[in-house]
């Protein structure tokens, strides 16, 4: 039997996207596994010990994420001593990945570390740009500080991909293929999608946050593209909400899209089942995106651009466009009306099929037990 200890920044309730609940789901399926004995989830965003489904989660402090050298080290002093009673440490959403490397090979306990962004690489990698201080920071911290972050962190023993677009970036930028697996995200066997209302036209979904490199603002001119049946509804805040707003203003679709800013996860279900077709109109590598999995689990007909690792998960290939086109997105909306019944119901049973945790959490548990042999 295997205990395992997770890491991460934060664990819900505590949350700030997909990746709190992927932890919460990661640590609860793995006790539905015969071969884990115990889970216990550090994070790093209160002060309480609880108990929740049977997984304990230590909260041992609030840590500042702004600059993420100094967070390390602050979790460093908190978890030294705490990791050598495990059989496994799997690290999740990044932030801490450098510490989970120094930790595990200092107290000898295998560590794994899921690579669901590209924390500490420069954005060129991901044909990105930063700003600010984040441009500062790719200038001065990562060429030192930040190369030894990338060093600690391949101390880690083993790295779970969540798509292949991602495995093949870590490849191309110094990381062992060898030691990099890619098995994705497991979908949320409790999220449910009650049944929808009915709605005039044709409802567009988009769901996730509004930052430059989701690429809303060409889902936006695609609708001003596309016929008055169809109607736009999305859900998320973020830095470009304003312009978000004034550009569907100027494109004359102000009257047919719904800005609804950032909902409690518990109700997203009832945006899906109110949606007819969900579009991702990402421009960037993303590595894999879970609200595709919650909309193919509500049976609907997915749009998306063909980068990183959301198009991996798409069967209908005619339902993927160039990122950054927006008459390319418009065209592949319109070419769900066909058949989007059809085109639902094989989402449905592919996610359900493919990305059921009982299909996913074995395979984390034999990457476990490799490490362990």
């Amino acid at each position: 039997m295997t205990a395992v200890a997770i890491v991460t920044p934060r664990y819900p309730p505590v949350s700030s996207g997909g990746g709190e609940q992927s932890t919460k789901l990661l640590s609860t399926q793995l006790l539905t596994q015969e071969r884990i004995d115990s889970v216990t989830v550090f994070a790093f965003d209160g002060t309480e010990t609880t108990v929740q489904n049977d997984v304990t989660v230590q909260r041992l402090g609030r840590v500042s994420p702004f600059v993420t050298e100094l967070q390390n080290l602050s979790v460093a002093r908190k978890l030294r001593g705490r990791l050598a009673e495990f059989d496994v440490i799997h690290a999740y959403n990044m932030e801490l990945h450098p510490v989970v490397g120094y930790l595990s090979t200092r107290e000898g306990v295998p560590s794994v570390g899921t690579l669901n962004s590209y924390q500490f690489f420069p954005s060129s990698v991901t044909n990105t740009s930063a700003d600010g201080l984040e441009w500062l920071y790719e200038r001065i911290g990562l060429p030192t500080t930040g190369h030894l972050m990338r060093l600690s962190m391949m101390q880690m023993d083993a790295f779970i991909a969540l798509s292949e677009a991602i495995r093949n970036i870590y490849t191309n930028n110094g990381f062992d293929a060898d030691r990099i697996e890619h098995i994705p995200n497991m979908i949320d066997p409790d999220f449910s999608v009650p049944e929808g209302g009915v709605a005039e036209g044709i409802q567009l979904l988009y769901v996730g946050s509004l930052t430059e490199n989701k690429g809303v603002r060409y889902l936006i001119e695609a609708v001003s593209l596309l016929s008055d049946q169809y109607r736009l509804r999305i859900v998320g805040d973020g830095d470009r909400m304003d312009d978000l707003r004034a550009l569907a203003e100027r494109c004359g679709v102000a009257d047919r899209t719904t800005f609804s800013g950032q909902i409690p996860y518990e109700q997203v279900g009832q945006a899906y089942a109110d949606a007819d077709v969900f579009v991702h109109p990402g421009i960037w590598p993303e590595p894999l995106n879970r609200t595709m999995f919650e909309a193919m689990q509500a049976g609907l007909p997915v749009v998306c651009t063909d980068i990183g690792g959301p198009p991996e998960v798409i069967q209908d290939k005619e339902l993927l466009c160039t990122p950054g086109d927006p008459e390319a997105l418009a065209a592949a909306i319109k070419r769900v009306e066909k058949n989007s019944a059809d085109i639902g119901e094989r989402n449905k049973k592919q996610v359900f099929d493919n990305y059921a945790p009982s299909v996913v959490a074995p395979q984390i548990v034999d990457l476990y037990e490799q490490l362990l042999a």
